[in-house]
C-alpha cells in the first residue's frame, strides 16, 4: 500500500520580502500627509508663513523620529530574511502581526500630532513602535529555533548576536515610553537621540559562510 508523503507548508520567502517593501513604501508616505500647516490664507506673507511653519517644529519631529524608526525597522526585516530560507504558517502570522502594527504608526503619529496634551497619545505612539520591534524581535527567536527555516550559514553564535541586537529596539523604546509618557515633546526628543543607537552597526551577516 502506497503512503503519500504530505509535504510541509511551505511559503517563499520572497513574497514575504515584497509583501514589507509594499507596506513600509506606503506607510512611509502616508506618514507627510501628518505635515499641514495652520489655516493661513493663499497670499499669506513670509511675516505669517515663518512663524507657522516654525510652530510646527513637533510634527517635522514626529515624522522624522516615525519615518526614520520606520526604516531602521525595514533594514531588519531585510538583514533577518537574508538569513531565511522560507516560512512557514507560525512565521507568517507573525509577519502578519509585524505589518499590522507597521500599518498602524501614522494613526499613532496623528495621535500625538493632535493631542499632545494627554499622555495617552505619547503611550500609544510609544507601544506601537515598541509593539513593532517586539515583533519583530519574536520573529527572529521562532526562526532560529526552526534549523530548516534559516539558511546553512546561520550559526549560534551568529544568532544570539542578532537576537541582541533586535532585542535592544524594542526594550530601549518600551523604557522611553513609560518614563516620558507625560510630555509629547520630551518623548520624541529622546526618540530622536536614540535613533542613531538604534542602527544596526557592524556587520549583520556572518563573518565567514559555514564550509561546504
Amino acid at each position: 500500500m502506497n503512503t503519500q508523503v504530505v509535504k510541509p507548508f511551505e511559503l517563499g520567502k520572497n513574497r514575504i520580502e515584497a509583501l514589507s517593501d509594499g507596506i513600509f513604501a506606503i506607510v512611509m508616505t502616508l506618514l507627510v500627509f501628518e505635515l499641514k500647516t495652520t489655516d493661513l490664507p493663499q497670499h499669506a506673507s513670509n511675516v505669517q508663513l515663518a512663524p507657522a511653519l516654525f510652530g510646527m517644529w513637533p510634527k517635522f519631529l514626529s515624522y522624522a523620529v516615525s519615518f526614520i524608526g520606520l526604516g531602521i525597522y525595514w533594514v531588519a526585516h531585510h538583514y533577518m530574511y537574508h538569513s531565511i530560507k522560507h516560512s512557514d504558517r507560525v512565521l507568517l502570522w507573525l509577519n502578519i502581526l509585524f505589518f499590522m502594527f507597521v500599518s498602524l504608526l501614522p494613526f499613532s503619529t496623528s495621535l500625538i500630532n493632535s493631542y499632545g496634551q494627554t499622555q495617552i497619545a505619547p503611550l500609544f505612539f510609544g507601544a506601537n513602535l515598541t509593539l513593532i520591534g517586539w515583533t519583530l524581535y519574536f520573529q527572529w527567536i521562532y526562526a532560529t529555533s526552526k534549523p530548516d527555516i534559516t539558511a546553512d550559514f546561520i550559526t549560534r553564535e551568529y544568532a544570539d548576536s542578532v537576537r541582541f541586537r533586535f532585542m535592544i529596539i524594542p526594550v530601549i523604546a518600551t523604557i522611553t515610553m513609560l518614563v516620558c509618557f507625560w510630555s509629547v515633546e520630551i518623548l520624541l526628543i529622546v526618540y530622536a537621540l536614540l535613533l542613531p543607537f538604534y542602527t544596526f552597526t557592524g556587520r549583520l551577516t556572518p563573518k565567514t559562510a559555514a564550509a561546504g
